[in-house]
């Protein structure tokens, strides 16, 4: 079992997903150890000890104070900014709801805000019965609050909610002009402003405003977790979510996190010293985004910044390159021990950016949106380091075809036999001969039409089919996909499944298949036979030569899923490729089909047992990460280390199920997912000593 404590960085680790969160300054971290272990006291207590918390709390609360330029109204101690969301939003509606009619009023929330504020907006609309209607502030295309509509609906809002600094794209609200508008047509709207980006990056004087709500959180600017603390203008209204004991003035029951509001007296000592050296002039971090840029631009020349930098904070980045998804960027980052994140890194799951996309940007750079972000205590050194490293993995993702270039790189040629791409569920499938540079494409996915492309013009390869199992029109993605490839060898005569009218006619039939063939399809010493019309499906062989007979090694089945059909047209090694792959099965057996089980249950190492497992020399170790995560950080261990990502499982199953049966095995990436992943597919298909690296590489010491 790995403790806490003995889970450390990466050795030079490079952290620039400060938005999400920021390490613990030491001299904040001090001040949480010493109070946990010498200023112990509960602060309610009337004793010394408990005097001696008192201070440190009151204390807090007055350098808090002076940061934030708040010497009236209320500074409430949180766990962090959401639950100082929650508190506005109950304040604000709580308040609405004595006052009368709510019914057919507006929520009103900037389009780009966190999710934390619509969705508390909407619970406690629900939980409170005040019937208002959410509404979402448009914003422009650098992300900036349309100011008209605010002006057009703030009369009729219960509430409106806008955020200082985006946490995706660090642009800027103009609070000034938003105060403005919203005063001009209803000065006791209650307005929360999210501050929790602009804490450290800028000034703050919220007396001077009529900003009603302000929440803010510790651990964005080198704070610890679970500590935040909420600002309230004077006289305006206020319900405790929390009661229950009397603490912070009765506004927020239960006793304080002293620990944490420690850390925060130690943070606002630093923001308030102006001799200190820790945060740095903003001339500085612009310079560091600057150089920044300057690499992000030479490494990835089709580089999109999805905002503009004069509305931004100088300490994030926001960028897109064409072609690749942010997956690839961000694994090949992390490989590279450079952290940065998709999006917001508090959603989970999430393909796109939905921040980018009310700013009305295209689809391709929502889709592949990576965010760059450092805090204002990073160092120069940091800053060149991940300048060189962000060069090294752009040169990783040219040598996996994932970005071109115009020099004569030693581009990845060992690609061959059957390749599954994915996009969530749907799978497409490549057949290549790495002898022959021949390719065949089988249901293509429109979102990665551009990948496949790239892959034939760095590869040179041969295009002879691009066919589906399903019929396809001519403004089809698979279609359209033909034409753009065809000069690198698409036969010009294609039926309606993109099927080559002239293959070749005279193939034998695979052996074993009862089922009639139409044409059989040379890719290099591949045979691939076409069965039925409407919906067909396809059969391959692996190389062979010319005078043999062939055996149906894979068969790519579209949504078919019929075992009786199929048991006339495949064996029962063949491995079944669907179109569909919701449960991650990367492959199907006859078998399976009818429900049977197969192959052999996983091996479970325990933790402590993973170290001794990857230093046998007999064990295989099965890589699974992508190529140019591979290659960025290969892996040295005692163990035979090979580099098999998902992507060629499928081909890795068919050349090894048999020499490597009993061999011990463990499946390894990055997270312990994709691994997971592998490793059960193996033993589904008769590997039957396999395991997986659980944690993956986050863990391995």
């Amino acid at each position: 079992m790995v403790t806490p404590v003995q889970i450390r960085p990466k050795a030079d680790e490079i952290y620039l997903d400060c938005n999400a969160t920021t390490p613990v300054l030491p001299q904040i971290a001090e001040a949480v150890s010493h109070t946990m272990e010498q200023v112990f006291g509960n602060p309610s207590s009337s004793h010394i000890t408990g005097l001696q918390a008192r201070y440190i709390l009151d204390n807090a609360r007055r350098l808090g104070r002076e940061v934030i330029g708040a010497p009236r109204g209320h500074l409430v101690f949180t766990s962090g900014a959401t639950e100082g969301i929650q508190t506005a939003v109950v304040s604000a509606l709580t308040f609405a709801k004595q006052q009368g009619v709510t019914k057919g009023k507006w929520l009103l929330y900037g389009a780009t805000e966190h999710k934390a504020v619509p969705q508390a907006l909407a619970h406690w609309n629900t939980l409170l019965g005040t019937e208002a209607e959410l509404k979402a502030i448009p914003v422009d295309k650098n992300g900036l609050l349309d100011l008209d509509f605010i002006e057009a609906h703030v009369a009729d809002a219960l509430m409106i909610c806008t955020m200082a600094v985006n946490n995706e794209t660090g642009v800027r609200q103009d609070l000034a002009k938003l105060e403005q508008v919203i005063r001009g047509q209803a000065a006791q709207v209650p307005w929360m402003v999210d501050c929790v980006q602009m804490l450290g990056k800028g000034d703050l004087q919220l007396a001077q405003t009529t900003i009603d709500y302000a929440p803010f959180s510790g651990h964005k600017l080198y704070g610890p977790k679970g500590i935040g603390f909420l600002y309230a203008r004077e006289q305006r209204p206020f319900t405790p979510l929390i009661i229950g004991g009397g603490q912070e003035q009765g506004l927020r029951s239960g006793t304080e996190n002293l620990p944490g509001i420690a850390a925060l007296h130690a943070l606002f000592e630093l923001l308030l010293d102006r001799e200190q050296q820790v945060f740095k002039p903003v001339s500085t971090l612009q310079s560091y985004r600057e150089q920044l840029l300057a690499a992000l631009r030479e490494a990835f020349p089709s580089l999109e910044l999805n905002h503009a930098l004069e509305y931004s904070v100088p300490t994030t980045l926001n960028f897109s390159v064409r072609g690749v998804p942010s997956r690839d960027i961000m694994d090949v980052f992390d490989a590279a021990n450079i952290r940065v994140s998709s999006g917001s890194a508090c959603s989970s799951k999430v393909t796109r950016s939905f921040v980018l996309d009310a700013m009305g940007l295209a689809d391709w750079r929502s889709q592949s949106a990576v965010r760059l972000s450092f805090g204002p205590a990073t160092e120069q050194t940091v800053i060149d380091a991940a300048c060189k490293r962000i060069k090294e993995a752009a040169i990783a993702l040219r040598q996996s075809c994932l970005l071109l270039s115009d020099t004569n790189e030693d581009f990845d040629s060992e690609l061959d036999g059957v390749v599954q791409l994915r996009f969530d569920a749907q799978c497409c499938y490549l057949i290549i001969d790495r002898q022959a540079r021949e390719l065949a494409i089988i249901d293509p996915i429109p979102q990665l039409a551009e990948r496949i492309e790239k892959l034939v013009e760095c590869q040179h390869y041969r295009v002879k089919a691009v066919v589906t199992t399903e019929q396809q029109t001519k403004q089809s993605p698979a279609a359209m996909l033909a034409q753009i490839i065809c000069a690198s060898g698409c036969d010009a005569e294609r039926d309606n499944v993109g099927w080559p009218v002239h293959a070749q006619a005279d193939c034998q039939a695979p052996y074993g298949c009862e089922v009639p063939t139409t044409g059989c399809l040379l890719v290099g010493n591949r045979r691939l036979y076409r069965v039925g019309s409407r919906q067909p499906i396809y059969l391959l062989s692996s190389p062979i030569a010319p005078e043999q007979q062939a055996h149906v090694d894979f068969a790519f089945i579209g949504e078919q899923a019929a075992p009786q059909l199929l048991a006339q047209a495949v064996n029962d090694k063949t491995l079944l490729c669907s179109k569909w792959d919701e449960n991650f099965a990367i492959a199907e057996q006859l078998a399976e089909l009818n429900n049977t089980s197969c192959g052999c249950e996983l091996v479970d190492i325990a933790p402590e047992e993973q170290q001794a497992w990857l230093s046998r020399p007999e064990t295989l170790v099965v890589d699974v990460r992508e190529q140019q995560e591979h290659q960025v950080t290969p892996l040295e261990l005692p163990a035979e280390v090979i580099s098999v990502p998902l992507t060629r499982l499928i081909q890795f199953i068919y050349d090894h199920r048999e020499d490597y049966a009993q061999r011990p095995i463990v499946c390894l990436c990055r997270s312990g997912h994709r691994s997971a992943v592998a490793a059960r597919t193996l033993g589904r298909f008769g590997f039957c000593n396999v395991s997986h690296l659980s944690g993956g590489l986050t863990l391995l010491s």
